[in-house]
């Protein structure tokens, strides 16, 4: 691709988010907010700071509503007092060395080991190397002076402020949205693939490229699940803080419960992928016709219990009032994702206590059965196993009242 075909496409695709933005909700909106409440922050903070403060600061109160504002309250409150915090120790540093051992190389170098040491502060975090780099501005810009340690303090103090102001005037919304949209997703993912790959064998298969996609979508799951949860911990964070959760009550969000879901979620993926790794063995054996006819047909549905668990947990998503005080529910439409989408789900009977009484039944006539061809067991109990580990992480989870 090009320069100006690159050009074109981030034209189209900047366009199409300011469309969405427009629409209605969603993080486009709340992008775009951002980026224009950091723009009236920032202009209004170098104006602040040029009408009370000399030329040589002027910069730093706009620069510090760039970092002061960020996506929730919660970072931005944190963000910024550590910054003062750094910015104020560099400040004394500066001028403590440069009015009483005076600017000379060997105190320049003093001065940034004191500093360097006292940015190991980990209540600092990502702001502390703010210390070291104030502390040698002050030094050389502002010749290790007072009165340049305090101006470049108040402006620093302005630019907080006009952030700080615009982040809690103009809060972001208090919603569940899209906690509960990546909940549902995975759910649906899971269920999928559990019940793609019962359609599978009861239609005689899966070969063995079939097993290998199915390996790959439980592997893409994995990831799937960490970016869920950060979703959610996003969602959590954006309500710390926050005026507008005061506003609509001042209720906790439910979003613990979806921390349960994911792990529930992002475990049965674990199974499911061991599952196919037995299938994937089993169907380069020379003896899988009878195999598949003395357990894997019958296996079939016990994975389509598993598949109805994971889509029932999705269809249980469901959060508090949103800023509008209507309820937001994850059950929505399900699209069908990855290999073997099932579709809806059947709405009727646990599938968990289904699956643990089919899991116990395949067990017994296991057992029972003439088992003619050699290492058919191991490969029974391992799947079995496999698929009852899968009900149990579902079933810890919260959401449906499984029995």
């Amino acid at each position: 691709m090009g320069p100006v075909r690159a050009v074109v496409v981030r034209g189209a695709v900047l366009r199409d988010r300011v469309r969405e933005a427009v629409r209605g909700p969603g993080w486009q909106r709340e992008d775009l907010l951002l980026q224009l409440k950091t723009v009236a922050a920032a202009v209004i903070a170098w104006s602040l700071a040029s009408w009370l403060l000399s030329p040589r600061v002027t910069t730093f109160a706009p620069f510090t509503t760039l970092l002061a504002i960020q996506g929730t309250v919660h970072r931005s409150v944190q963000q910024s007092w550590r910054y003062l915090v750094a910015v104020t120790l560099g400040v004394l540093l500066a001028a403590a060395f440069g009015t009483t051992a005076g600017r000379h190389a060997w105190t320049l170098a003093v001065l940034l080991l004191v500093a360097l040491a006292l940015s190991r502060a980990q209540p600092l975090g990502a702001q502390r190397l703010q210390v070291p780099v104030t502390a040698l501005f002050a030094f050389s810009a502002g010749n290790g002076e007072w009165d340049y340690g305090v101006e470049l303090t108040a402006a620093v103090l302005i630019g907080m402020g006009c952030g700080l102001a615009a982040v809690l005037v103009l809060a972001p919304a208090v919603h569940h949205r899209d906690a509960d949209r990546s909940v549902v997703y995975l759910a649906e993912r899971v269920g999928d693939l559990a019940t793609g790959v019962a359609r599978s064998l009861r239609e005689g298969g899966p070969g063995q490229s079939e097993t290998r996609a199915w390996w790959d979508e439980a592997d893409a799951l994995q990831a799937s699940a960490r970016q869920v949860r950060a979703t959610v911990e996003l969602g959590e964070e954006n309500v710390r803080l926050n005026p507008r959760q005061l506003m609509n009550g001042g209720g906790l969000l439910r979003l613990p419960e979806h921390h349960g879901r994911v792990t529930a979620l992002e475990r049965a993926a674990h199974q499911l992928r061991s599952i196919v790794r037995g299938l994937d063995y089993a169907a380069g054996r020379e003896d899988h016709p009878a195999l598949a006819g003395d357990f894997l047909i019958p296996f079939a549905g016990l994975l389509e219990d598993i598949g109805r668990a994971a889509h029932r947990l999705g269809e249980g998503v469901s959060g508090p009032p949103d800023a509008g005080g209507k309820r937001e529910a994850g059950g929505a439409p399900r699209a069908e994702h990855g290999p073997g989408g099932s579709g809806k789900a059947d709405a009727d009977g646990d599938p968990v206590a289904d699956g643990r009484r089919r899991a116990a039944e395949l067990a017994e006539n296991s057992r029972q059965a003439d088992l003619r061809v050699p290492g058919e067991w191991p490969l029974y109990g391992a799947l079995l196993t496999d698929a009852r580990r899968a009900l149990d992480d579902l079933a810890r989870a919260p959401g449906p009242p499984w029995s």
